[in-house]
């Protein structure tokens, strides 16, 4: 079975994506955890967590999935043009992003003007210099609010995306992606 890399980066959320790496864990999947650099870096929750390997170490060929947790502040990593080519690296492999990490995907080239999920307004993300077109088919934060997705997520093509609060759906969903099923009661639903 090959491996999902996990790219961490300053300020990342813990929470969003624990459900994932339990599922991880409980099917025996591997993954490795990736930094721009293998210095200690902290979660918005506090915890410090060093990474396994830099960017540059990847071997592309022992993963099958990559896994975009989301952050408090990403624009360091959106600028980041090592950050965007190691993603770049995984186009035609598995990927789960929720909160704001998808922007990092439509920087990336692989989200722009396809439907995704961001915990971000359209409007914050045209200041940063985003286009309408990269962001047409964009579900934002208050979009999700009035007019709920259901599933919880969005699937286009390769990726899934999410939003913090559906985390545990996300989680399940990007799971059964790898071909990994474990039943929802698991997580309370």
């Amino acid at each position: 079975m090959k491996k999902t890399a996990v790219l961490i980066y300053d300020s990342f959320c813990n929470f969003e994506f624990s459900v994932a790496l339990e599922i991880f864990a409980l099917s025996g999947k591997e993954l490795t955890i990736f930094g721009r650099t293998k210095e200690p870096m902290r979660s918005e929750e506090g915890l410090l967590v060093v990474p396994d390997k830099a960017i540059e170490e990847i071997d592309i060929s022992e993963y099958d999935s990559l896994l975009l947790p989301g952050a408090m502040d990403i624009r360091d990593s959106i600028e980041d043009k090592k950050m965007i080519e190691f993603i770049r690296l995984f186009e035609d492999k598995v990927i789960g992003a929720i909160s704001i990490a998808p922007i990092l995907l439509v920087r990336a080239g692989l989200l722009n003007g396809k439907p995704f999920m961001a915990g971000i307004n359209k409007e914050e993300l045209m200041e940063e210099g985003f286009s309408e077109e990269d962001l047409a088919k964009m579900v934002g934060w208050d979009d999700n609010l009035q007019n709920p997705i259901e599933e919880g997520y969005i699937i286009t093509n390769n990726i899934i995306t999410s939003i913090s609060y559906n985390f545990v759906k996300w989680g399940l969903a990007f799971g059964r992606m790898l071909g990994i099923e474990i039943p929802p009661a698991t997580f309370g639903l």
